[in-house]
């Protein structure tokens, strides 16, 4: 009895033995893990410290550089001209370059307005087209280079009825171009020798140009519309066309197309002007009363009148 006895409470406190190693075992391993998540919160916050300090040298860098350009004005005026403008008679378009038709500048000083703001020589402050552009479209006019205009280039049918003027066969589109022509200037085809087989699309494509000179109005007329122009032009006189009156009118048309540019800018600028006038009388209505006051000070220190 006593041998059950003293066997049954071994057994209990080997149990409880276990019981305890296992709460031990427990601790020790939640030690642990809190130990490692230590570790890592302590490894994360030095990262994250390493990354603020890095983040911090680049905002520093950023400051530092902001600190070199020079401030802004935020009441400096911006002088800019479309030269497409918003005139319900001159669109002025590049159809092959997409040419941009506007000139933005900012003005430098806006406290008098200089005439060199204004002048097409200050490269800075240029709200018109420069001379040599212009000048280098006019020299095109005069290219002799390879012809690149066809039937596709005007809006005319050349095709259906005919009627024979002269050596040539024309669509009835246009035959009143071609009479006019004829009663002004007279055949300007007879002097071509070549045979009208060669000549019959190059007097076509002219007679198409010159009635799409009639059919436009100064807005309407493009760059590429000028050039394709002077290819059918040339063309005609490759083949000894007597044609220089077309010529010397298409020069003519291109100087009228810049005038007119230059007449949408001078107006803009007017306008610019006119505004800054208002602008300056405002300004001088308000501060009227104190400008000389202000006078008295210059070039003095400001306690200057306080011991009489």
């Amino acid at each position: 009895m006593h041998s059950r006895v003293s066997n049954h409470e071994a057994s209990n406190k080997q149990i409880g033995c276990k019981g305890e190693l296992r709460k031990i075992q427990k601790k020790n391993n939640k030690n642990k893990s809190e130990a490692r998540d230590q570790q890592l919160k302590k490894k994360e916050f030095q990262s994250l410290t390493s990354e603020n300090g890095n983040l911090e040298e680049l905002i520093e860098c950023l400051i530092a550089g902001y600190r070199q350009v020079p401030a802004t004005d935020l009441q400096k005026q911006e002088i800019s001209v479309d030269l497409s403008y918003s005139h319900p008679h001159f669109d002025v378009k590049n159809e092959e370059q997409g040419m941009k038709s506007d000139v933005e500048e900012n003005a430098e000083e806006l406290d008098g307005l200089e005439l060199d703001d204004l002048r097409d020589d200050n490269p800075e402050n240029s709200l018109i087209i420069q001379p040599n552009t212009i000048a280098e479209f006019l020299l095109k006019i005069d290219e002799d280079v390879a012809s690149n205009v066809d039937f596709s280039d005007f809006m005319i049918c050349f095709n259906g009825e005919q009627k024979t003027i002269g050596r040539y066969s024309f669509p009835i589109s246009l035959v009143p171009t071609v009479e006019r022509i004829m009663n002004t200037y007279g055949d300007v085809s007879a002097s071509s020798p070549m045979n009208t087989n060669i000549t019959g699309k190059i007097y076509l494509l002219f007679c198409a140009a010159i009635k799409e000179m009639e059919d436009l109005e100064l807005h309407q007329v493009t760059e590429t519309k000028m050039l394709k122009w002077r290819d059918a032009i040339k063309d005609a006189l490759r083949v000894n066309f007597k044609v220089e009156f077309a010529m010397s009118h298409l020069k003519k048309i291109a100087q009228a197309y810049f005038g007119g540019i230059g007449e949408q800018v001078l107006l803009t600028i007017n306008e610019k002007l006119n505004s800054l006038y208002k602008e300056r009388d405002k300004a001088l209505e308000g501060f009227k009363d104190f400008l000389a006051t202000a006078k008295d000070f210059d070039g003095q220190s400001v306690s200057i009148g306080l011991f009489p």
